[in-house]
């Protein structure tokens, strides 16, 4: 057996990307927490249909982003635990499954900042976080 494909090692990969996927959480919670701070300064006021615009963006992209991240879970993984870069090929993976779904978060932080709508990145935030969660990395995905 080699080195790196003791069931341990496994269980360890598997706790690091969890720790991983609550770091990226973490992240752009601070990124939320400077627009609260800043909200008082950005507030302007915004036509109906553009925010309806923003939330319906912000809906799509969730969508397709879950759509390509479940994909990504159902073709590339699970990672076999076999050579010398198997860690980094699983957490590649997750990077950019994290990174498509925290894109509905992203279009409603661009609108915060160009208008000032503090509900928009609310949006975002729950279709992100949600979409984080339901893929954390779960134990049969490095076999």
């Amino acid at each position: 057996m080699a080195q790196g494909d003791t069931p341990d090692k496994k269980r360890l990969f598997i706790k690091r990307a969890r720790e991983f996927a609550y770091a990226f959480i973490g992240g752009y919670t601070l990124l939320l927490i400077g627009a609260f701070i800043l909200y008082p300064y950005f507030k302007m006021p915004v036509v109906e249909k553009l925010v309806y615009y923003v939330y319906t963006a912000e809906i799509i992209s969730g969508a397709i982003s879950y759509l390509i991240a479940f994909l990504i879970r159902k073709f590339f993984l699970p990672v076999k635990a076999q050579g010398e870069y198997w860690g980094y090929i699983a957490m590649r993976r997750y990077f950019w499954s994290y990174f498509l779904l925290t894109t509905p978060y992203f279009i409603g932080y661009a609108f915060f900042v160009f208008a000032g709508h503090i509900q928009s990145v609310l949006l975002g935030y729950a279709i992100s976080t949600l979409g984080v969660l339901l893929f954390l990395p779960r134990e049969g995905d490095v076999v």
